[in-house]
């Protein structure tokens, strides 16, 4: 009916268009969404435009918004500029348009455009904080169910689902996965999506296979197999090596490596593979290689052969983290051949490749086999085995316990909302009956004689009164455990932080006046002291304040955000500029989070003591070196003399915790330079040259 509608309405505007007397401001109007909408056809046709034309017409499109009145076509261009942002890996104009279509959807009413709002955020958070992706799944799936789909569309919910077990299972928390797998798998078939059931048998028979259940992992495997003919024609060569890739890798890990061997050999030999998925044949060469190597049924030379093979492709791919695990079956194969020196050089490559690609299983692997290989280091490497085994399953446990906490804070909500939704069912029902009530009393005061009617008056009174006494005693119950938390509260705050800070102040009191240098360091002592108790307040106030689960970090912003501040409430000009070129969102936290401080630190003393008017802020990347400086036109001071506060000392330890140099310059009525420069790393996101698009991540 919508879709029928629509048409509609689009011929009415084609006929409007074409007539003569038309109004001028109307035929613009058209002329402006049929240019638009060219604009991202154009983008959609990625090999034929370079990414700096992307970014001009994405602008245009923008720059088209300015003057459009607030409805769906708006909604429907602000998601697919959203979109091709994401795909071009521009963080901060990602952002920006995707708040600016959570906002136009809010305020319009447009679930279905919010949960595709956040199922960008979710795809985008999936390689950086699998807290965050889970959470916008979530909210996109909440989304979507409360929005009317068209056909073609009505699959989303389950999809999100999907998603939400993948990052289940990427963080290891195999029994919410699953969870969310079966479910997902459970409303294709009600909404009759058999196509998207291959991804779903697929994504569970992946669960059961990290659970080492792998007898019942076949049997998803060969399930999600049955779908393959139900999936688009174009898709279902590329799923069936997916599949038979993925059935043969369940039997080499039982170790039955007779029948790997096989599903391998019969695998390599399909023509398409190599063409349509180079990285997957590439995987197979080397799982051939070394199931052979275990039944025997290939030659020394044939085996090593298969594996150079693999090598060289992979390379050319750049998979390194797949390349680790040839260079370990190197090493077993070398270790056949009694040439333990190489052996262990290619354990200790594949653990170093590991290592390098965060890929934690293969790094224990390599560990297990260096500790037979090198007899003289097999303590070293056992130890290294022990310690970062334990590590992993702590953090398992943590994430495991993290997610449970969320699903259970969700179920708790879920039954608070059927308790208040049965409530006001019983409230209904109780006016209801008064109403009913009321009337049968009106009526028969009306027929009986006056003494009856006051009788009656009084009873009503009366129960009236008992219904009031009963909200009231509700009331007071309410008011009585907000009163018991605001006391645990308080508590918490005077009994804990203000007493150790009343302690510090005291203590500080008394070492005001001296500066010898066990002072210093009690003073020290008690500066990280106060950081603790940040921490404890920061802790509290989290768990006051749920919706600090949305916010979203992003470094350049946070920055704009202090300089914006700083603008507003000083008579002081701060100027920031930054290389546009860097991805600044990639780097690690603690450098993000130190060189923040560094600056908020720097722009602090600028004021108090600086009495400048200008302060000038840089971010530059040069030879894998953040160089950060903060610069003020005030009345300087000599460097040589006086005692450095605590503000610089401050500067000076994140400076030396992130390993960097910190140089102090500045000249008498002049103004002040602080420079620093930091070793940059970003935080790996896997294959990064990859197109961003929605879709749904699936095991090869």
């Amino acid at each position: 009916m919508l879709l029928k509608k629509g048409l509609l309405l689009l011929l009415l505007f084609s006929f409007i268009a074409c007539i003569e007397n038309a109004p001028k401001t109307e035929n613009k109007l058209v002329t402006n969404e049929i240019k638009v909408q060219n604009w991202i056809q154009k983008l959609r046709k990625s090999d034929e435009i370079s990414d700096t034309d992307k970014h001009v017409l994405l602008q245009k499109a923008l720059d088209s918004l300015k003057d459009k009145p607030d409805n769906f076509e708006k909604a429907h261009i602000l998601n697919d500029i959203s979109l091709s942002y994401l795909n071009l890996k521009d963080s901060i104009n990602f952002i920006k348009t995707n708040s600016e279509l959570q906002q136009l959807s809010k305020k319009l009413g447009y679930k279905k455009f919010l949960g595709l709002a956040h199922w960008d955020l979710g795809f985008f958070y999936q390689n950086i904080n699998a807290d965050s992706a889970y959470h916008h799944f979530k909210k996109a799936y909440t989304a979507f169910t409360s929005s009317t789909l068209k056909e073609d569309e009505i699959q989303y919910p389950a999809k999100m689902l999907l998603n939400m077990s993948i990052v289940l299972q990427e963080m290891k928390d195999y029994a919410g996965a699953e969870v969310h797998a079966i479910r997902a798998i459970e409303e294709l078939n009600i909404v009759e999506r058999p196509k998207f059931l291959f991804i779903a048998y697929n994504t569970l028979a992946v669960i059961q296979n990290g659970m080492q259940k792998f007898d019942k992992s076949l049997e998803y495997h060969y399930r999600a197999k049955e779908m393959i003919d139900l999936a688009p024609e174009e898709k279902q060569a590329e799923f069936a090596a997916i599949n038979a890739n993925n059935i043969a890798h369940i039997y080499l890990r039982k170790k039955e490596y007779a029948t790997a061997f096989e599903l391998f050999n019969d695998l390599e030999s399909n023509i398409q593979l190599k063409t349509i998925r180079p990285g997957l044949y590439a995987k197979v060469l080397g799982s051939k290689a070394y199931s052979g190597f275990k039944t025997n049924a290939l030659e020394i030379k044939e085996v090593e052969e298969l594996l150079e093979k693999s090598n060289i492709l992979l390379d050319s791919l750049d998979d390194r983290y797949n390349l680790a695990r040839n260079h370990e079956f190197q090493a077993e194969i070398l270790a056949a051949k009694k040439d333990t020196v190489k052996a262990i050089t290619y354990a200790t490559l594949a653990k170093s490749i590991a290592e390098e690609t965060a890929n934690n299983d293969r790094v224990l692997s390599s560990l297990k086999l260096l500790t037979t290989l090198d007899g003289k280091n097999s303590r070293a490497y056992a130890d290294a085995y022990f310690n970062l085994n334990e590590d992993l399953q702590q953090q398992e446990r943590l994430v495991q316990d993290k997610f449970a906490r969320i699903r259970m804070e969700t179920d708790e909500i879920l039954v608070q909302n059927e308790i208040l939704t049965r409530q006001r069912i019983i409230l209904a029902i109780i006016t209801l009956g008064l109403m009913v009530f009321g009337i049968a009393v009106f009526i028969i005061v009306n027929q009986r004689v006056l003494n009856q009617k006051l009788r009656f008056g009084q009873k009503q009174q009366e129960s009236n009164q008992e219904i009031y006494n009963l909200m009231l005693s509700q009331y007071g119950k309410m008011e009585e455990g907000k009163k018991l938390e605001q006391k645990r509260v308080s508590e918490e705050l005077h009994d804990g932080i203000l007493g150790q800070m009343l302690g510090i102040r005291l203590v500080l009191s008394g070492l005001n006046e001296r500066n010898d240098e066990a002072s210093m360091q009690q003073r020290a002592e008690l500066i990280e002291k106060l950081r603790d108790l940040e921490e404890e307040i920061r802790t509290i106030s989290h768990e006051l304040n749920q919706s600090a689960y949305e916010k979203v970090h992003n470094f350049i912003i946070a920055i704009e955000e202090l300089v914006k501040t700083i603008d507003a409430t000083s008579d002081i000009n701060v100027n920031f500029t930054y290389d546009k070129n860097i991805n600044w969102d990639h780097l690690q936290g603690d450098l993000k989070i130190n060189s923040y401080r560094i600056i908020q630190e720097c722009i602090q003393n600028s004021i108090k003591h600086a009495q400048c008017k200008n302060i000038n802020i840089r971010f530059e990347y040069h030879n894998k070196l953040l160089n950060l400086s903060v610069a003020d036109d005030g009345v300087g001071f000599d460097t040589t003399k006086g005692k450095r506060g605590i503000g610089i000392k401050n500067i000076v330890s994140r400076v030396k915790k992130l390993n960097g140099t910190l140089e102090i310059n500045s000249i008498i009525n002049k103004g002040t330079t602080i420079t620093v420069a930091i070793p940059i790393i970003f935080d790996s996101i896997n294959d990064p040259n990859s197109k961003v698009s929605r879709k749904i991540a699936q095991e090869a």
